[in-house]
């Protein structure tokens, strides 16, 4: 591992690849991510989204390249990283799955402490105390005694990002934080992720909700078989999009959500 260096890039994947098997998902895929930018990937099933997002934090570990986390190498070309190091990686990066995974026998507050506890070594009171003032953030001050079978999908993906800001990470990942989720509860997700976007934290979101990349994100990258065929602006994508892949893409979400 390097030593870390000064930067200004959050997130810096070099040559990443991956594949199960003969099955090629990631081709190389090449990607800088500034501190404080929020990056909506976009794509069709399949194109490789959620497992690039999942590498970031080795919750699947590459086939080969270079993954930098604020300005340290986190994995390169096989070397990965010890206990300790991969302990720090994921306080550093925080991860909303699609699925919550939420401990089912605890209460909202329980979810959002536990991790605060043994990874940060916070006392109980602590921890709680942070967790009481994250879910109050997210709207859910009058749910913190439920456990998650008490609480809407909408509510649970809140508890899930309450518990992955509570580490304080420096770099948050989604991985399709709505789509477990039934449309008319979306709204409330979407509404906390434009929230945490304002306080200025580095935000890779994999989502297949065009109006937030195109009104939240300040970057989109458009995945396609393995690799990114194009990324600019929200303004540029989805209003003036050059690679035809990308055209055809758009287009036909645009007219399913017509």
């Amino acid at each position: 591992m390097l030593t870390q260096t000064p930067t200004t890039l959050a997130t810096e994947v070099v040559g990443l690849h991956k594949s199960y098997g003969h099955h090629q998902v990631l081709e190389g895929v090449d990607l800088a991510v500034k501190e404080g930018e929020v990056v909506a990937i976009i794509g069709p099933s399949g194109s490789g989204k959620s497992t690039f997002i999942r590498c970031l934090n080795l919750l699947e570990t590459p086939t080969r390249g270079t993954l930098r986390i604020n300005g340290r190498d986190v994995w390169k070309d096989g070397g990965r990283p010890r206990r300790q190091e991969l302990q720090q990686l994921r306080r550093e990066v925080g991860m909303v799955f699609q699925s919550f995974n939420l401990f089912p026998t605890q209460t909202a507050l329980e979810n959002v402490s536990l991790a605060q506890i043994h990874a940060l070594g916070r006392t109980k009171k602590q921890a709680d105390e942070r967790s009481l003032d994250l879910l109050t953030k997210v709207g859910l001050a009058s749910r913190v005694d439920h456990k998650p079978a008490q609480l809407s999908g909408g509510q649970q993906q809140r508890v899930a990002i309450a518990r992955a800001m509570a580490l304080d990470p420096k770099i948050l990942l989604f991985d399709e934080p709505t789509s477990a989720i039934d449309p008319e509860l979306r709204v409330e997700v979407l509404r906390v992720m434009r929230d945490v976007a304002a306080t200025g934290v580095t935000m890779l979101v994999v989502t297949h909700e065009m109006q937030f990349a195109e009104h939240v994100a300040d970057r989109v990258v458009f995945f396609a078989d393995g690799n990114i065929v194009e990324q600019g602006t929200p303004q540029q994508i989805f209003h003036a999009p050059r690679h035809e892949r990308t055209k055809q893409f758009l287009s036909a979400v645009l007219e399913e959500g017509l």
